[in-house]
């Protein structure tokens, strides 16, 4: 059908919307080509909603370039190449969570952590955010050591993934951190599959024993690298 398109294009002497239809089968083709080669075969894990925890996900970059990352962050993961990604596998969903620093803490902090969420909204995603609380911490003495930053999702993405149980079939989670464990293995027992990913180091016994499939973030490296071509701020 697709060489019918293509031959269609020709004859009515459009050659510029035969060789746009030409581009557009091969990059689909690729991409579903991407799809089963690093993650899976869709057909086997039918309607897939894809839950990114960005909070988890971008610290991989000191693991993947541990040279350019040695002090602080100056090479990150792309979040729109990992929406991309994402892409592969063509999700009935895709959500990402992260929060944001409010402009009385810290000015650059805050433009930096919106910039990221108004980039991965432009991604396609749907965009779960919350202002980050700095906690004190103390030392085993009682003495005060600072203020540190926390703000997890939890419980916003297992809200979501459970009330909107019956509109998939696998649910793919970008996060190795173990107090997910309980949620998946109850999904398991309701006859969803899961699918974790990511890096090694992070991936936690909990979400081991539960995972249907286990996909190594290191397999997508080349694919994430965030290249800065603007004076935008860094991810």
């Amino acid at each position: 059908m697709s060489l019918v398109y293509i031959a269609k294009a020709f004859l009515s002497k459009q050659p510029c919307l035969a060789f746009r239809i030409y581009d557009n089968i091969l990059n689909m083709e690729l991409s579903d080509f991407s799809g089963q080669y690093y993650f899976f075969d869709k057909q086997e894990f039918g309607r897939v909603f894809v839950f990114i925890d960005f909070g988890n996900v971008r610290p991989w970059a000191k693991e993947f370039w541990p040279e350019e990352n040695k002090f602080r962050f100056s090479v990150e993961v792309d979040i729109s190449k990992l929406a991309q990604v994402c892409n592969w596998i063509s999700p009935i969903k895709k959500f990402f969570y992260y929060g944001h620093y409010d402009e009385k803490q810290d000015i650059d902090k805050h433009r930096k952590s919106v910039f990221r969420i108004d980039k991965a909204r432009d991604s396609g995603f749907q965009v779960k955010t919350k202002p980050i609380k700095m906690i004190p911490r103390y030392d085993e003495e009682g003495k005060f050591i600072g203020r540190f930053p926390k703000c997890n999702f939890d419980v916003e993405m297992t809200m979501t993934m459970l009330q909107k149980i019956e509109k998939y079939d696998t649910v793919m989670i970008f996060s190795g951190d173990s107090d997910f464990g309980g949620l998946l293995g109850y999904l398991k027992n309701k006859g969803k599959k899961v699918i974790i990913v990511c890096t090694r180091n992070r991936m936690s016994k909990e979400l081991e024993t539960v995972a249907d499939k286990f996909i190594p973030a290191e397999t997508l490296k080349s694919f994430l690298k965030y290249e800065s071509k603007t004076n935008s701020p860094k991810q």
